[in-house]
């Protein structure tokens, strides 16, 4: 089950393996499915935002951008 900000607000979650392109990158992660989110999204830090950097830039129009592939041992 997923809750979140609305108080009483749930839904069931369902978690797959997918393997995600990330740039010149192919990691496999558990990815988590809703149907009820109002968009489109990747959420979490295991997976993902343990094996990039991710740098926004909000100053340039359009915003941008980067991300670097970190090799860990």
């Amino acid at each position: 089950m997923l809750s979140g900000v609305v108080a009483g607000a749930q839904g069931a979650v369902y978690y797959h393996k997918v393997k995600l392109k990330v740039a010149d990158s192919i990691i496999e992660i558990n990815a988590g499915f809703y149907d009820n989110l109002s968009l489109a999204g990747i959420l979490g830090r295991h997976g993902f935002f343990d094996r990039f950097t991710i740098t926004f830039d909000p100053a340039n129009q359009p915003p941008g951008m980067e991300i670097t592939r970190l090799y860990r041992a």
